[in-house]
């Protein structure tokens, strides 16, 4: 990364940051949900290239595994609470489709362990907010969507499969376009529903979204 683009994917993270802290706010909109789950991909990808790009396809690799690894601890956490749940409840199938563990997780490849961990979080969609008296919230729900979607960015798109430092030149800046226009053009025009109803959210937005210039610590743009 250039000077330019590490103060972006600096803007890029502090967004990240904020989608992270205000996920039920956030969610009631529903197509800005979608939209922030495809930016989430995005900035996944372009960290994974920007490994790539300085040569360390081992860089790239120890950030799926930590992915997965951070993916699987919500998917137990909160298979846990539901295999007690429908313990309690006398739901003897719901138990059975919970009863996974950290080890078994582990052992799957890329895709079966995506899928088993969607399907955890399908099943805690559905019985809402039953589990909170069981240790687990809606936000814990959504986290799990979350670590499931920035792993999901990492195995699904044949884009991760780059392999000489100059095409994973080029792959950013095209990540970085992609990511700029998704908040410009989508994400930042829904945002300004929330100005109104939900304030907090909506200036802690704008003040990620200022770009910041590393080198000088001063302000050098602001996205529109």
């Amino acid at each position: 990364m250039n000077a330019k683009q590490r103060n972006k994917m600096a803007m890029f993270m502090a967004v990240k940051n904020v989608f992270g802290t205000y996920p039920t706010e956030l969610n009631l909109i529903k197509a800005l949900e979608g939209f922030i789950v495809n930016f989430n991909e995005l900035v996944a990808r372009i960290e994974a290239v920007h490994q790539i790009q300085q040569g360390n396809t081992t860089g790239a690799r120890q950030l799926k595994l930590k992915e997965e690894a951070e993916m699987i601890d919500a998917t137990v956490k909160l298979a846990a609470t539901m295999y007690v749940y429908a313990q309690v409840n006398d739901m003897p199938d719901l138990q059975a489709r919970c009863a996974v563990s950290a080890s078994q997780l582990e052992r799957m490849p890329d895709e079966k362990v995506r899928t088993t961990c969607q399907n955890v979080y399908n099943e805690a969609v559905q019985l809402g907010d039953v589990l909170a008296d069981f240790g687990q919230t809606v936000e814990d729900v959504t986290q799990l969507k979350k670590e499931i979607d920035d792993f999901s960015a990492l195995i699904a798109s044949p884009r991760s499969a780059i392999v000489t430092r100059s095409q994973a030149t080029k792959e950013l800046n095209s990540l970085m376009l992609e990511a700029n226009d998704l908040l410009r053009n989508k994400i930042d025009k829904l945002m300004e529903l929330l100005k109104t109803s939900q304030p907090k959210v909506y200036n802690t937005y704008l003040a990620a979204r200022v770009i910041v210039d590393l080198r000088a610590g001063m302000k050098v743009e602001e996205e529109e």
